[in-house]
């Protein structure tokens, strides 16, 4: 079951590579048409908002534009090292677990709360500040 689990994962970015892989073919013919409409895909979501933006901008720029997608491709190699090293694709996000709601006007304070200044001394600091 597990080894099931871990090959749809791998099949899942290996899935992103090949999106990948096609934004970078449409990246390089400076096909903006192209670029967009890929943009547009479901698996878009999988990527970060910068290199979104920065491949719509890219996108947007005169054909004779000199300017690389340098995120992109940084992104690019990354996932591929990660599909090479047999790591599952990143989740978007860590599910935290949170507190029950309290009551209404009620206020909640750890069990453990105690005041503590934010800084004190010591006596050892008293010490090392006296001339000799």
């Amino acid at each position: 079951m597990a080894e099931r689990a871990r090959r749809g994962r791998s099949r899942t970015l290996s899935g992103l590579l090949e999106y990948l892989e096609e934004i970078e073919r449409a990246v390089m013919a400076r096909d903006s048409m192209r670029i967009t409409a890929l943009l547009r895909k479901r698996t878009s979501t999988h990527l970060p908002r910068e290199i979104r933006e920065e491949l719509l901008m890219v996108a947007r720029a005169p054909r004779e534009s000199l300017r690389a997608p340098v995120q992109f491709l940084r992104f690019q190699h990354r996932m591929t090292q990660l599909f090479l090293g047999g790591e599952p694709l990143p989740t978007a996000q860590t599910e935290l677990g949170l507190d029950q709601p309290s009551a209404a006007g009620a206020v909640r304070r750890n069990s453990d709360y105690d005041r503590r200044v934010a800084a004190c001394e010591t006596d050892d600091d008293d010490r090392s500040d006296a001339a000799p």
